[in-house]
């Protein structure tokens, strides 16, 4: 009989000391479970946004006629350059250049090789004409016409009456503005003055117009 007693306080002590093992296995798990920290990942998002600026003239020719020197001349029609300056929070520019001839700015006789220079003969930044001597220029004025900041005329070409901006062989800055725009206006009267002695013969120039974000 105590052969019998102390066998079964050795099976009960097993079942205690397994059972204990397993339950503590259990929590063990369970907690390991509980401890995994959270993962995360991120996403970058890009974008580009380019300025697109543009500029185009309304005529393609514009002309004095006859010139003569009882009298200061003045091209028909007047042009208009039309400039949108989009996404583009600096505005933009609009320049100005001409052709000329013998590598001064004005209007060129290429038979006569003769040059009525751009704005006088000292091809100064600007000029007031005069009846009787040779000359020639522009003048530029902004206008209502377009959405957004509006187009500042630059000095040399600010002017009114009979004195011009001269032009140049290389680009000039005609209007600019701030901010963003759209087809914002900018009107250019050409002006011509010449003298008795000025060569008789047909006289041309050819100015072109660009515009680039400021």
């Amino acid at each position: 009989m105590k052969n019998f007693t102390e066998a079964v306080v050795v099976y009960l002590g097993l079942i205690v000391v397994v059972f204990f093992f397993y339950s503590n296995l259990e929590t063990t798990i369970i907690n390991t479970e509980h401890a995994v920290a959270a993962t995360s990942s991120a996403v970058t998002v890009s974008a580009t946004v380019v300025a697109t600026i543009s500029c185009s003239t309304s005529q393609g020719s514009t002309a004095f006629g006859t010139l003569t020197d009882v009298t200061v001349g003045t091209a028909s029609p007047n042009t208009s350059t039309t400039t949108s300056c989009v996404n583009s929070a600096s505005g933009c520019s609009l320049f100005v250049k001409d052709v000329g001839g013998g590598g001064n700015p004005g209007l060129y006789n290429t038979t006569s090789t003769s040059l009525i220079e751009s704005p006088n003969a000292s091809f100064s930044a600007t000029s007031t004409l005069i009846a009787g001597t040779e000359g020639y220029g522009v003048q530029a004025t902004s206008t209502s016409v377009g959405t957004g900041a509006a187009f500042s005329i630059a000095n040399r070409y600010l002017q009114t009456g009979n004195t011009v901006g001269g032009l140049s062989t290389t680009n000039l800055t005609l209007a600019s503005s701030n901010a963003t725009s759209s087809n914002r206006e900018v009107i250019v009267t050409y002006k011509a003055a010449v003298a008795a002695a000025t060569a008789a013969g047909s006289y041309s120039d050819t100015t072109t117009y660009e515009c680039t974000a400021n």
